[in-house]
């Protein structure tokens, strides 16, 4: 029996989940309860059963049970197995956390694009590579903490993110603190991750981006690769693609005067706000995962190929 669910996606939302997604309202549940049984089947891993949850992988994979059961497994091996570190005991009160998105290195701004989706910044430069306190690790922390809060809209499932990268004031010295067995480690989350990820923006390039995306690039799917968009320097270029109103203050022309996100600052603090007031359900849902390939078994119930959608 699954709990109670109530839709909250716009009705701009819902017709672009059933048109892209192959979502049908009056078969969203039936899908997702059986995406729940065959998880609560696995003897070798456990993970969040919620309707919320659940319909990230239905969604990212438009609705194919076999592609969201393969994509679900792998999120589980991400979080448990393969960079526990960056998932395990996240604490969005913790002050390292709070260190971290106060230099505004990673954020999310308040409005959607046109499209409908969110768009999430990520200033590459913004953090002291001498700062011992803070690791790589700890960014990635920050960074998959703001994913997963951004996610629990479901709007947000459906629509998808626009990623904005700027490298303004990247050094060798951050190149260094990152180090290449972190971008690799980056790169895992590729077909684990559940989320659509549209258009990712790099900013301010130069040759040392070159020498990090070239390790991370060769993780991307073909589709992913086809959405990355470079402007070098040239902010105008930027607001081709993300239109001025959405973005900072700090991110415009002095002599803008049309509307826009607010200052960096205030964005971040309305942003960690929302963070604490979901603080609860944040560190709850985080012991929910658990992975043991030794107890998996070789086969899954035939039953559970069940298919959902007959028309």
């Amino acid at each position: 029996m699954s709990e109670a669910y109530l839709c909250t996606l716009d009705e701009a939302s819902i017709k672009k989940a059933k048109e892209e997604l192959n979502e049908d309202p009056n078969d969203r549940l039936a899908a997702v309860d059986h995406l729940r049984q065959w998880a609560l089947q696995q003897s070798h891993m456990t993970c969040r059963t919620d309707t919320e949850f659940l319909l990230r992988f239905l969604r990212t994979n438009k609705f194919s049970q076999l592609n969201a059961r393969k994509m679900l497994e792998e999120h589980v091996k991400l979080r448990c197995t393969i960079v526990p570190e960056w998932f395990g005991d996240v604490d969005p009160a913790d002050p390292k956390v709070q260190k971290i998105l106060d230099t505004g290195y990673v954020f999310c701004l308040p409005n959607r694009d046109d499209k409908g989706r969110r768009i999430v910044v990520c200033q590459m430069g913004a953090v002291n590579p001498k700062d011992k306190a803070i690791s790589p690790d700890d960014l990635s922390r920050a960074g998959f903490l703001v994913n997963d809060a951004i996610l629990r809209d479901e709007n947000n499932m459906v629509n998808g993110f626009v990623y904005f990268i700027d490298f303004t004031g990247f050094t060798a010295k951050h190149l260094t603190f990152w180090g290449t067995e972190t971008i690799k480690k980056r790169g895992q989350f590729f077909g684990r991750y559940p989320g659509r990820f549209k258009e990712v923006h790099y900013f301010n390039t130069g040759p040392l981006f070159e020498a990090m995306f070239t390790i991370f690039r060769s993780f991307m799917p073909n589709k992913l690769k086809n959405r990355n968009i470079m402007h070098g320097n040239n902010m105008e270029d930027v607001y081709k693609h993300i239109d001025k109103k959405l973005l900072p203050r700090d991110f415009l022309p002095d002599d803008y005067v049309g509307p826009c996100a607010g200052t960096i600052k205030d964005i971040i603090d309305d942003f960690k706000m929302d963070l604490m007031k979901r603080r609860g359900s944040i560190l709850r849902d985080q012991s929910a995962f658990s992975y043991d390939l030794k107890k998996k078994t070789a086969d899954i119930p035939n039953e559970s190929f069940r298919k959902i959608n007959l028309d």
